[in-house]
């Protein structure tokens, strides 16, 4: 052989190489989801991996035979991804979404229940899932403060990888001074992960945030058109009652589990010089009226204020509950603050 074949042969052996290296395999046994499925007489029937962000198909979507999924393509370098799986119920579909890595290697999915599960087996996915595993077992064991730290240390020792943007959202972010502490985090980070999108959208929610009304200032009037009646804020706000508004929709599971308690504030102090107002955000009239009767809410509400509101309260999540003083300025505001508000409530109204 001459040195030109040679040459070729050897040209031609790194092409396959560098093929190979770029080679990835998903593969998932999805037996548990469709046991439970089957209680509904639904089942997964498709599968396809997808962008995380904008949820754009990587692969084909391909028919579910049996429970074992197996995808396999090429991809140049990492990105975050998706396994979406279908199911064809009576009012269309349901999609259960499970973020990975996809990166050359052979990507395992291992479901410890139904709904939550374990990606490994490449290098990526094992730091990233190792990690939320001991994070998990910290807050479990009620150490918040250990499983923020363990995902701080994580941020930082990959800080030019992908898995620290996915890791970054599950820091504590929902008041001002854990927000600026976020966006801290995020300027020790490298490029890979200060511009990928997921970071990008992070950083448009945290500036919501810190942009939003806050504690401590005057509440922001709003307008509402509904059934030829125009409703504001102000109608309920800053007239002279502490005020407790709930911003919900029929559609949100926690926001109907939460009423209960809304309903209980409400009816223990609304002799008082208090109130608790609904503001319903995306959500269409008639069906926040047949949640209102359903769940036997006793509280004026405002209907159809779809964006408009949550937008001027830099609202990302709900339920988000804001108690208002009488002069309408923020005494309490958060998704997960109901504990503050009863004990300012129980401040302002002693028994």
């Amino acid at each position: 052989m001459n040195k030109k074949s040679i040459l070729s042969a050897l040209l031609g052996l790194a092409a396959m190489t560098g093929q190979a290296q770029n080679t990835y395999t998903v593969s998932c046994d999805v037996s548990l989801l469709n046991e439970e499925y089957a209680k509904e007489n639904v089942k997964v029937d498709s599968f396809y991996l997808a962008d995380f962000v904008s949820q754009e198909p990587i692969t084909e979507k391909c028919a579910l035979q049996g429970n074992k999924i197996a995808i396999s393509g090429r991809v140049e370098k990492p990105q975050i991804a998706a396994l979406l799986l279908e199911s064809q119920i009576q009012n269309g579909v349901r999609t259960n979404r499970f973020p990975l890595i996809l990166e050359a290697g052979d990507i395992v999915i291992t479901q410890d229940d139904w709904m939550s599960c374990r990606v490994g087996g490449t290098p990526l996915n094992d730091a990233l899932f190792d990690a939320t595993r001991e994070i998990g077992k910290a807050s479990e064991a009620g150490d918040k403060d250990k499983a923020v730290q363990l995902t701080k240390d994580y941020i930082l020792a990959h800080r030019n990888d992908l898995t620290a943007a996915l890791m970054l959202t599950a820091l504590p972010h929902s008041t001002v001074p854990e927000a600026r502490k976020v966006l801290a985090l995020i300027s020790q980070c490298g490029e890979v992960v200060q511009q990928h999108p997921v970071t990008v959208k992070y950083v448009e929610r945290l500036n919501t945030l810190l942009t939003r009304p806050q504690e401590g200032e005057r509440f922001r009037d709003f307008a509402v058109e509904y059934d030829g009646k125009t409703a504001h804020l102000s109608d309920y706000v800053g007239r002279g009652k502490y005020v407790l508004v709930d911003f919900w929709a029929s559609w949100c599971g926690p926001c109907r589990a939460g009423i209960p308690k809304v309903i209980a504030l409400h009816e223990k102090y609304k002799n008082r010089n208090f109130t608790a107002l609904g503001v319903a955000v995306k959500d269409k009239p008639e069906a926040t009226l047949r949640a209102i009767k359903d769940d036997a809410i006793p509280y004026p509400q405002i209907l159809n204020s779809q964006a408009v509101a949550s937008e001027l309260y830099g609202i990302d999540a709900i339920p988000e509950l804001i108690l208002f003083a009488p002069d309408g300025t923020i005494l309490v505001r958060g998704n997960n603050r109901m504990d503050a508000i009863e004990q300012k409530l129980a401040e302002v109204f002693p028994e």
